[in-house]
């Protein structure tokens, strides 16, 4: 599995219809490539969704995915601000950034991705795996 990718897989808050100021800067720094999933389980955490990848699951997390390669780095450390990822944030970290496998039209991509990565006992399991319906949005 790759270490690098140049596309960002979204499934939560950052997606459209969603409007807040991380959404706007990823939706006005990247070129949106396509809609996408990968193997594994949502979860509904309140506010926001967390994704778990599982890649035997027959469960599927949907979202989008994003050309980033224009500032990549300045743009994932933004979004790593968002996700509370860093030196300035207490550990554990929520979520994690790591490089998984998406299924994005008749291709498989290597995408960074924010995956959950706390226990999800206790948390809503969102059995259709994407968030922005779940939502009604």
């Amino acid at each position: 599995m790759a270490t690098d990718s140049d596309l960002l897989f979204v499934y939560g808050t950052l997606r459209p219809p969603f409007t807040n100021p991380y959404a706007q800067h990823l939706h006005q720094h990247s070129r949106y490539v396509g809609d996408g999933k990968f193997p594994g389980q949502l979860f509904n955490l309140g506010s926001y969704p967390g994704a778990i990848y599982q890649p035997e699951s027959t469960a599927t997390v949907y979202g989008s995915v994003y050309n980033i390669s224009v500032n990549k780095q300045l743009l994932l450390a933004y979004l790593d601000n968002y996700e509370g990822i860093g030196e300035a944030f207490e550990k554990p970290h929520e979520y994690v950034r790591t490089v998984i496998e998406v299924s994005s039209g008749d291709s498989i991509v290597d995408c960074w991705v924010y995956l959950y990565s706390l226990t999800v006992t206790g948390k809503q399991l969102i059995s259709s795996g994407d968030y922005v319906a779940f939502l009604g949005l």
